[in-house]
């Protein structure tokens, strides 16, 4: 038996075949599978990269911003379920792979607002590093961890409410970041903790040497060492997308965010119907738990 390096710095364990036994076509499969995963990984850094570059003409060209949002969700979900099929040497697609989650994907000038029900899809999926865990074993999978700060321009927009955006009604916004990136975002920095009195209290305090600090948004990722970087790079433009001021008019990811909340409230009415919070894609049968601005 030998430990050999797979594609992006994993690792898988090889078996030498004795003489008499016939070559085994499952080692063929993993290593056409870890090949593939490369090969997605790679891909999505290219998407992410012409989202990037195409972020200025957004408003002239909306539909193909739109679409490239989409592919890369899609691209995303099956990374986030490539593991398993990997694994198991199956040809088979992922049954999310065919894209039929994002059917009733409307479009929106913020891009990530239009997909919250897409995204609740994968609310409940385990994350990436325990895919990879528990399909390969804790021993041939390098898992690292790495973390990375995206700095929010309180300075030049003092009087715009970032923090509120970035969390959502009940933090919810916040955790689709996290669900949908497989990476724990914290917001840290003065103005981080909600109650200015507390804040104060807790300045300097072990553990909170964070708050001597101009506020910012903390992004970590602990996953295996072929996808963490692909990962880091999605939430990052996420949060930027998010930290980007809006015109309260056009403003629709706060429009959804309200309307969420007025759900979550059961307070919302549908034009020509009763109330209709429990009917929330939304809903707090999820069991998502209060995002934390805090460490």
């Amino acid at each position: 038996m030998t430990t050999s390096g797979g594609g992006g710095g994993g690792r898988y364990m090889a078996y030498s075949p004795s003489p008499s036994a016939p070559h085994s076509p499952h080692l063929s499969g993993l290593r056409s599978a870890s090949s593939a995963l490369v090969e997605q990984e790679k891909y999505l850094s290219e998407l992410l990269a012409e989202r990037h570059k195409l972020s200025p003409f957004m408003p002239v060209l909306p539909h193909t911003y739109r679409l490239l949002n989409q592919e890369i969700l899609r691209v995303t979900t099956l990374l986030g379920n490539a593991s398993v099929l990997g694994q198991s040497g199956l040809e088979h697609a992922s049954p999310l792979a065919s894209g039929g989650i994002f059917s009733n994907g409307g479009a929106d000038s913020n891009g990530w607002a239009s997909r919250f029900q897409s995204e609740m899809s994968g609310l409940l999926q385990p994350s990436s590093a325990q895919n990879w865990l528990s399909s390969q074993g804790s021993s041939s999978v390098l898992v690292v961890k790495r973390a990375m700060r995206v700095d929010i321009p309180i300075d030049k927009y003092p009087n715009y409410n970032f923090v509120g955006r970035l969390l959502g009604p009940r933090g919810n916004s916040l955790k689709r970041v996290e669900a949908s990136t497989k990476c724990r975002v914290l917001i840290r920095g003065r103005g981080s903790i909600k109650d200015p009195a507390r804040e104060e209290m807790m300045r300097g305090k072990p553990g909170y040497e964070h708050l001597n600090e101009p506020l910012h948004i903390l992004v970590e990722a602990e996953l295996p060492v072929e996808i963490v970087d692909a990962r880091l790079m999605q939430a990052r433009e996420i949060l930027e997308d998010l930290l980007k001021p809006v015109d309260e008019s056009q403003d629709f990811y706060k429009k959804q965010q309200l309307r969420e909340l007025a759900m979550l409230n059961g307070t919302l009415r549908e034009e020509g119907s009763p109330m209709s919070g429990s009917v929330s894609p939304f809903h707090n049968s999820l069991g998502m738990k209060r995002a934390k601005t805090r460490g």
